[in-house]
């Protein structure tokens, strides 16, 4: 059989399962599987645990060897397990951010609408789940010849920092080469570092007695809220000044004053254009010429923190040739009893370092009465835009496709950055929902959304791209056998 009537055949096979396709994605969708560690005494929760449970049923019945590892992560396996053969890994994630407010449909039914399927993980990333099954399916129904096994990942982490991922590196030898569907065509050949910190005042709030935003902490939230102590001058001012807001919405009971910002929620790691609810709060509190003064100098640092995605106000605005501008983003307002702290996630150069954000920001914070806490820091991932394994991808995806899309570096992460030999590799075709409303159907946004036509497309790519690495292995094992 001749490469076209191949492509031929997997085309016919995969449009021929759609309906299978969308049900199984359905069937992921439906479980919240929020990954909460240790909740109902499993690694990540309950509700992650049973959607692992699930995805591993499916690739049981599809005649794959299975194995879950004590609720921490899943592996669906395509091969005969000899010795010398290579390994090709797709990794996927079924955990899923909170769903959040201001959806239009149901977060946990997922609809078809327009050709798009609408529920939270749609996208990111129990599509990717389906596309690595029915990738491994295809090869196996359609007795695609193989000299590499193959192996499907299924984590349980990956939102709330990949610790299911760092155990998987601990417990196993590595693939030879590993793709991730978790961004979008063609190849992610970096990934930004991705730097977490608590900015906490060294004085306590004196007339604010709530301080509170975020669901998680990779997401911009689109809520705020903050309760005051409210005298009636206080009340008469913050009336005045929402009248000329419509991000903030007022509530008063007795002495309290509840005051709610809005905004608009998405990935942090795409902050542009978004309009991040910490920052809305903040600068409407600052404004408050009635509120108490210290109150009032915490609030207008914070408006600064979070007022920008580039981290001037932060001190730490750097960028680099290959991956461009670090960005940043409030995620996160609580407070340590009376002590205010805001978290904020950067996403900085893939040539850059730690050390260097940290000394900056501590250079900018100590100026103005704050501290850092609870640091989290992942290292960038960058490999060469020329690598072999990053071409031959880049050259299935263009010449499957038809578009010359190159590829690219990103400000978010994936398990890729864990992982040797990785790169982030589709998933996501681009096709947008543009029927929804402004601020929905992105990933960590309302009515997330995944083109369905996308989904089987990725398929039909990441069959032909492990066909492409299973040469790329053999070739590799021959020059080795040469050179002995």
């Amino acid at each position: 059989m001749d490469r076209q009537e191949l492509i031929g055949r997997i085309d016919q096979y995969i449009h021929a399962h759609r309906n299978d396709i969308v049900e199984d994605l359905k069937k992921l969708v439906r479980i919240p599987s929020v990954s909460r560690e240790g909740e109902d005494g499993k690694p990540f929760g309950m509700e992650c645990a049973k959607v692992l449970a699930l995805a591993l049923k499916m690739a049981k019945e599809r005649g794959f060897y299975v194995n879950n590892h004590e609720d921490w992560y899943g592996t669906a396996c395509y091969g005969n397990n000899q010795p010398g053969r290579g390994l090709i890994g797709i990794f996927s994630h079924l955990d899923v951010v909170e769903a959040g407010e201001g959806w239009t449909y149901d977060p946990w039914e997922p609809t078809e609408v327009n050709g798009f399927l609408i529920g939270r993980g749609a996208g990111d990333n129990k599509s990717g789940a389906i596309i690595g099954l029915y990738t491994m399916q295809v090869l196996k129904e359609l007795k695609i010849p193989l000299k590499s096994n193959v192996m499907l990942y299924f984590g349980t982490n990956e939102e709330k920092g990949m610790k299911d991922a760092e155990r998987f590196a601990k417990e196993h030898i590595m693939p030879d080469y590993s793709m991730v569907p978790d961004l979008f065509f063609p190849v992610c050949y970096g990934e930004k570092g991705n730097y977490k910190v608590k900015i906490q005042s060294k004085v306590g709030f004196r007339q604010i007695s709530r301080f509170h935003s975020g669901t998680a902490d990779n997401v911009i939230p689109a809520k705020a809220v903050a309760e005051i102590h409210c005298t009636e001058e206080l009340y008469a001012q913050a009336v005045d000044l929402a009248r000329e807001n419509e991000n903030i919405a007022l509530k008063r009971e007795g002495r309290a004053l509840t005051v709610t910002a809005r905004g608009t929620g998405g990935h942090s790691a795409m902050p542009q254009g978004k309009i991040n609810a910490i920052q809305v709060l903040t600068a409407f509190l600052k404004g408050l010429t009635t509120l108490d003064p210290q109150d009032r100098r915490i609030c207008e640092a914070f408006a600064d923190f979070s007022g920008d995605c580039d981290g001037k106000a932060l001190g730490i605005a750097i960028s680099d040739e290959p991956s461009g501008a670090l960005v940043c983003s409030a995620v996160r307002a609580d407070m340590d009893g009376l002590i205010p702290e805001v978290m904020i996630s950067s996403r900085y150069p893939v040539t850059d370092c730690r050390e260097r954000i940290e000394s900056a920001l501590l250079a900018t914070l100590h100026d103005r009465g704050f501290e850092l806490k609870d640091i989290v820091n992942s290292d960038p991932l960058y490999i060469s835009k020329d690598d072999p394994f990053v071409q031959r991808l880049t050259k299935v995806y263009q010449e499957t496709t038809g578009n010359d899309r190159e590829p690219y570096v990103i400000d978010g992460g994936t398990y890729a950055r864990k992982l040797k030999h990785a790169v982030g590799f589709g998933g996501g075709t681009g096709i947008r929902a543009d029927f929804l409303p402004e601020g929905h159907g992105a990933v960590h946004q309302p009515d997330e959304a995944r083109s369905i036509d996308g989904i089987l497309e990725a398929i039909k790519i990441y069959v032909l791209s492990v066909m492409e690495i299973d040469q790329m292995i053999q070739e590799e094992q021959k020059t080795e056998a040469h050179r002995q």
